[in-house]
């Protein structure tokens, strides 16, 4: 599997690269030219990284449907297994490299100002943050490539428009169960940002989460779907392959 993470890794190497060499410079930019206040600057840092994180999301789904029509990969001994987990796995390391440099930037930010900047309880609102959005991130690929799957296992010619209405369909099932079962739309990336700062005389942490609950049966109702979802994909080109 390492093996096919490398390669998926070298045919989008340049614009990987392109792409952080971009958010980097953008970074830049940001902190050399900023004249507004802290929380505007941290808001388009936080833009930065997000559309990123999207970008990343679509060069591997591309890469993976890419996978799905190339006849020499087919070809190639490879569990089918392997085909599914390869691009998820990629992206997760993706998103991992941009935590990483996020640090990094944070602790520019230490250095230059005041780690006394940040709330008492940052660092535990922050990691369940990143944990959040990276499983959100990978459980829309996987619906992505289970849409691009199927739509590559129909016998019809407009494959883009039956993997949206796949996708669509699947995101909203998903999310309409998950609010009538749990009351909570785990998947939503938006809810792994939702929090704000507040005068540290209203709240000992000064930083609190606006959702509320941290119930993980929506993670595990989600982790199921998943491993169904990547059943179905394995033995959609298994059967593709044999043909």
């Amino acid at each position: 599997m390492l093996k096919l993470i490398r390669y998926d890794f070298r045919r989008s190497r340049d614009r990987i690269l392109a792409a952080l060499v971009i958010m980097v410079l953008f970074h830049i930019g940001v902190w050399l030219s900023s004249d507004s206040s802290v929380n505007d600057t941290v808001s388009a840092h936080l833009v930065a990284y997000f559309s990123i994180g999207v970008v990343f999301l679509f060069f591997t789904a591309f890469s993976y449907n890419r996978n799905l029509k190339s006849y020499q990969r087919q070809l190639l001994p490879v569990k089918a297994l392997y085909t599914v987990l390869s691009p998820l796995l990629l992206y997760w390391l993706l998103l991992v490299c941009l935590l990483i440099i996020g640090l990094m930037h944070l602790g520019l930010y230490i250095l230059f100002y005041s780690a006394d900047l940040l709330p008492a309880n940052f660092w535990s609102v922050s990691a369940r943050s990143a944990l959040q959005c990276t499983w959100s991130a990978g459980f829309v690929l996987l619906m992505i490539m289970f849409a691009s799957t199927v739509a590559r296992s129909i016998p019809f010619r407009k494959k883009i428009w039956v993997t949206l209405v796949i996708l669509f369909g699947l995101q909203s099932a998903v999310g309409y169960l998950e609010e009538r079962l749990f009351s909570n739309y785990f998947i939503g990336i938006d809810n792994a940002f939702r929090f704000e700062i507040v005068k540290a005389s209203d709240i000992p942490g000064g930083l609190e989460m606006l959702y509320a609950g941290s119930s993980l049966w929506p993670l595990v109702f989600e982790a199921g779907i998943a491993v169904l979802l990547i059943y179905v994909m394995t033995k959609l080109i298994q059967k593709k392959t044999e043909i």
